[in-house]
């Protein structure tokens, strides 16, 4: 993924560019960053996303989002035995590969999408409107899929916690960078935004009075406004 945005810059002719990403877009956004300083002229990040551990297990395995959202949670591990709880990642991942059945797929791939858009509001969407929304575009198979893709696979870094490593942070700590974090964010909490944010002696932190989603008012107010700010820069 990082080549392929390499090469639409090459296609481009564009000699440096601001990445704008949010929750996995933060992801890859520094992960590029990392590897092609040179081609970065500012970041815009929202939402940050580490894939650390910690950060998959407190949504993903019961080891904190549940807490906040226990009745969205009960629908998560509904399609789950007992002995399949103590792994959540590996079970959904025997869903997602269809070892359990065609309809217990269908229902966890929904499950899992379910849960996260659940959680992803300061003022959540009702059940049914997340079903619709989902179903729409059959966009819940997709997405939990490749989740579990690169939740399995811890993002494809070599090691936890590799994007905040002293030697890769060093090669982007003269980026200007933004960083706009929901103060209220479940999926992505903002100790991740903060703690980046504690790394990068040029970036500025705001946070907002939101949640996940980009959707949200405040948050789509400051994102304009760091836009606009490094427009003329």
């Amino acid at each position: 993924m990082i080549e392929d945005i390499e090469k639409l810059r090459k296609h481009l002719s564009v000699k440096k560019w601001m990445l704008f990403g949010g929750s996995w877009g933060s992801t890859l956004a520094l992960a590029y960053a990392i590897n092609y300083p040179q081609n970065v002229k500012h970041m815009i990040l929202r939402g940050i996303f580490l894939i650390r551990k910690h950060e998959v297990d407190w949504v993903n395995s019961g080891k904190g989002a549940h807490r906040i959202y226990p009745e969205a949670w009960e629908i998560y591990k509904s399609n789950l035995t007992e002995k399949e709880e103590k792994n959540y990642i590996k079970s959904y991942g025997e869903m997602f590969d269809g070892k359990k059945g065609k309809r217990k797929m269908d229902k966890a791939l929904m499950n899992w999408s379910l849960w996260e858009s659940s959680i992803s509001k300061l003022v959540p969407d009702s059940k049914e409107t997340i079903e619709k929304d989902l179903k729409k575009t059959n966009m819940y198979k997709s997405m939990s899929k490749i989740e579990h893709h690169y939740f399995t696979n811890k993002g494809f870094f070599p090691r936890d916690g590799f994007l905040l490593e002293k030697k890769n942070i060093d090669k982007i700590k003269n980026i200007p960078t933004i960083i706009v974090q929901g103060r209220y964010d479940i999926v992505c909490p903002a100790s991740s935004a903060y703690s980046l944010h504690k790394r990068l002696p040029k970036s500025k932190l705001y946070m907002t009075i939101a949640g996940h989603s980009s959707f949200e008012p405040e948050t789509i107010k400051k994102l304009v406004q760091a836009t606009n700010y490094f427009k003329n820069k």
